[in-house]
């Protein structure tokens, strides 16, 4: 990924260090994708030798630049540091490594900073299609060099919904979303950046998630002006012993009203 991509976007020193790191992240994920070595860690969860390789570069590489700063990744064990330190990084080396290995430029990296419960940095970055999303608290979004914000689209029932394949049929199982556009796609945190961009109109996973898979692109979501919430309406919280989040919906906020109204009858 040439360097001008990262470079101009409104950063923090430590959006600069990580972003740095990221790019490493992105060559790792091209070098590998032709000679993947797959694992599971369960009959759901496959694992690749890209998302090891990304975890144990990203970690040396934070531990070297942010030793003051905690870790928490899919790929790593949880040491706690994020219970003993002010802030922690959250990485998912590969998000949608499904994706991946079926050769779909659908999986992302990605990167939050979090402060005990609320990500302050975020990063998404899709290898495939050079895409950089990046956002900081209070400083906006941004995909590249360029602001992003959410479609506000008052037009619920003509809508781009994102979602993945294999939850396609619990959508469809509502009446209201089969006049809807239903667009498959991979990483959780891609869907949900794509709303940020206004690209796609909402992204639902009713499907448990961990923090890896969230912080960066909730605090995307936020920055570009949507709203990102559980199906229940509750706030996502991080950082919880679990690190557990129940399931996700993003969109702009009479979307995210709508929604609520219909997955809490």
């Amino acid at each position: 990924m040439a360097n001008n991509l990262l470079d101009k976007s409104p950063t923090s020193e430590l959006s600069k260090i990580s972003k740095r790191g990221l790019e490493e992240a992105c060559k790792i994920a091209l070098k590998f994708k032709d000679k993947l070595n797959v694992t599971y860690k369960s009959e759901s969860q496959p694992v690749t030798n890209a998302d090891k390789e990304i975890d144990k570069y990203l970690k040396l590489y934070f531990e070297t630049h942010t030793p003051s700063i905690g870790w928490l990744s899919e790929e790593s064990i949880d040491d706690k540091s994020r219970f003993q330190k002010d802030s922690f990084w959250c990485l998912d080396p590969i998000d949608g490594t499904r994706s991946y290995i079926n050769q779909k430029p659908e999986y992302t990296i990605s990167l939050a900073l979090i402060k005990k419960n609320k990500p302050i940095l975020g990063h998404v970055i899709n290898p495939e299609t050079r895409e950089f999303f990046f956002s900081e608290k209070g400083k906006g979004a941004f995909c590249n060099d360029k602001k992003i914000i959410v479609k506000q689209k008052n037009d619920f029932n003509n809508c781009n919904i994102t979602i993945s394949s294999s939850e396609t049929k619990i959508l469809s199982s509502y009446e209201i979303f089969k006049k809807n556009q239903i667009i498959k796609l991979g990483s959780i945190a891609y869907k949900i950046a794509l709303v940020a961009k206004g690209q796609m109109d909402i992204a639902i996973s009713f499907m448990k998630k961990n923090d890896w898979d969230l912080a960066a692109a909730h605090l995307l979501v936020e920055e570009a002006g949507g709203k990102i919430v559980q199906l229940d309406g509750k706030q996502i919280t991080y950082n919880t012993y679990s690190c557990k989040i129940n399931s996700v919906m993003a969109a702009n906020y009479s979307s995210i009203n709508n929604l609520e109204k219909i997955f809490n009858k």
